[in-house]
């Protein structure tokens, strides 16, 4: 049984202004401990309320971590939460660690002394410019983008099909001012001369296929060889949103971001059960998360790339999240390694900075 009450998305909500109200309240009595420092109730209680904010501060960031991965984001919301979450560490990590010292300082009898004193009140009133900012964020992914907000529903099967009709007639993507672009095949070959094959081309066999209530689909058939295409246009930050069915498939299919070269790019890869999420450099592949996955039927994915947080998505769920250092601007496309069929409806790719 849940303690939550029915309205909570999860913890985090309920937690975020303990560490605000605490710490604020310990920079107050601190000041005051400068002008009465014969009382030393003053030091002991900023002491004592730095140590419980440090502490509601650690608990709040977990919850915070954990809310980031239960929640689905607008589009434009996806920037906002990586630094949301950035500051949350930052703010955990600085009062986190000046806890400490303070709680040595005073131990030791150095918080008597003015010389010391007086800085590192300074120092924890420069951090509630820190906090404060963590804040506002997390206020704005509320309030601006109704993240956590239950009346909110975002659609995942509205996003894909370009408007642009020359681009439909053409079964090429139909491509944005800031180079973000989305592509819904219509013809079963036309499409290759917009992309740019970095592995396999003549190993691809591609064909319109029936897929029922989705209209006609591409076929994308490959025996054994590696595939990689892509639409070369370097993107640094990036969300994938893609509908795509595996069921006729054997092997190893990948949505790549940051593509540079055939060695060069990061990946959510599906297959043998799994979901993983990682980087190829220079060849070598790098893990950064995994999660058992089964991918029977159609699937919406969306897979977000966003500096040093990559997050992958099943529907509105999120399956994988990865933190690594921050990707080189790169082309995005699909990677297939393996036999059979994959039947993809549409592949949109959003630019978030």
């Amino acid at each position: 049984m849940s303690f939550l009450p029915d309205w909570a998305p999860n913890l985090h909500p309920l937690l975020v202004h303990f560490p605000i109200a605490i710490l604020f309240t310990a920079v107050l009595i601190d000041i005051a401990g400068l002008f009465l420092k014969e009382q030393p109730f003053w030091r002991r209680a900023a002491v004592l309320l730095y140590v419980l904010g440090g502490i509601s501060v650690f608990a709040t960031y977990l919850a915070g971590e954990q809310a980031a991965d239960s929640v689905f984001l607008p589009s434009e919301a996806n920037a906002l939460l990586t630094e949301h979450s950035d500051l949350g560490q930052w703010t955990f990590w600085f009062y986190g660690g000046y806890a400490v010292l303070r709680l040595i300082v005073f131990l030791t009898g150095l918080s008597k002394r003015m010389i010391v004193h007086l800085p590192m009140v300074f120092i924890a009133a420069g951090g509630l410019v820190l906090l404060f900012s963590t804040a506002e964020h997390g206020a704005e992914l509320v309030f601006r983008f109704g993240v956590g907000v239950q009346a909110v529903d975002l659609s995942v099967e509205s996003v894909g099909a370009p408007t642009d009709s020359l681009a439909i007639a053409l079964s090429s993507p139909s491509i944005a001012e800031d180079s973000s672009w989305s592509w819904k095949p219509t013809r079963a070959t036309a499409w290759r001369s917009a992309m740019a094959f970095v592995e396999g081309e003549s190993a691809l066999t591609s064909s319109m296929m029936d897929a029922g209530e989705r209209g006609d689909v591409l076929g994308l058939t490959v025996d054994g060889e590696p595939v990689l295409f892509l639409v070369d246009l370097p993107l640094s930050d990036t969300q994938v949103d893609a509908a795509v069915n595996l069921d006729n498939f054997e092997g190893i299919f990948m949505f790549v971001h940051n593509v540079r070269d055939a060695d060069n790019f990061g990946f959510m890869a599906i297959g043998n059960g799994q979901m993983r999420q990682g980087r190829s450099e220079n060849g070598d592949i790098y893990v950064l998360d995994t999660k058992d996955f089964s991918a029977s039927g159609w699937h919406t994915y969306r897979v977000v790339s966003d500096g040093t947080h990559v997050r992958a998505y099943s529907g509105k769920t999120l399956i994988t999240h990865g933190h690594g250092e921050a990707h080189e601007p790169g082309s995005i496309g699909i990677r297939i390694n393996g036999s059979g069929t994959v039947l993809l409806d549409f592949l949109k790719v959003q630019r978030i900075r």
